[in-house]
């Protein structure tokens, strides 16, 4: 069985066992970072807009390896300059290319639909990083005292709320997000379906804020 083989089977099997589970998406927080991990967070985001603005602006480049390109031209004013891609990871840099291809597929499909669509444009700026492959684009560490995530060459951090993941879910994908907030990883996990079944119980008392804004009113039974 050829490697191409293998990774179709795997994809195949990985798709009929999730069939049973369902997706929910958990949100992290980056926290407690140095000065140098922000430089090299908001310096990831950069390279991340240089890269798509390269291909969006000649879709012909998508036939080239993106994981394989390490310097992207940029426009400065009425010129371009070069710029090297140091902080994404290779397979960082193809999932952004991938992503670019997932939304020229939806925009054809919406045309044929009858749709009127226009092109995809530079971007100003770019928000978010897919993290597709678990274990290679990303990784958890759940010891007790060391709730970090670990991605691709930008190494190791901090992060609040692993405590939501039970300990059996199958992590999947993830994106990593920039907010006015701080830096947040959506990372999407395969719950079996009965995590979704068991009836919500309330232990006493429930109250309803309606805020000064609202009257709440009573009906008096007959």
């Amino acid at each position: 069985m050829t490697k191409a083989e293998q990774i179709r089977n795997t994809i195949r099997e990985t798709g009929e066992r999730r069939k049973a589970l369902r997706p929910v998406v958990f949100q992290l927080k980056l926290q407690n970072l140095s000065r140098k991990k922000a430089e090299i967070l908001e310096r990831a985001f950069l390279e991340a807009k240089w890269l798509y603005n390269w291909l969006v602006s000649d879709l012909e480049r998508l036939n080239v390896p993106a994981n394989k390109v390490d310097t992207v031209e940029v426009k400065v004013g009425d010129v371009f300059e070069e710029r090297r891609l140091v902080v994404l990871g290779s397979q960082v840099k193809q999932e952004i290319a991938d992503r670019l291809k997932d939304n020229l597929r939806a925009l054809a499909k919406l045309r044929e639909n009858g749709h009127k669509v226009g092109r995809l444009k530079p971007k100003r700026f770019v928000n978010s990083i897919p993290l597709k492959q678990y274990g290679i684009t990303y990784s958890l560490d759940f010891a007790r005292n060391s709730l970090k995530v670990r991605i691709q060459k930008l190494g190791s951090f901090r992060v609040l709320g692993l405590h939501q993941i039970p300990p059996d879910a199958e992590i999947a994908s993830a994106v990593l997000v920039r907010k006015p907030g701080g830096y947040y990883l959506h990372m999407t996990c395969y719950l079996a379906r009965e995590y979704f079944c068991c009836p919500c119980k309330l232990g006493g008392a429930v109250g309803v804020d309606f805020g000064i804004g609202t009257k709440l009113q009573g009906v008096a039974p007959p």
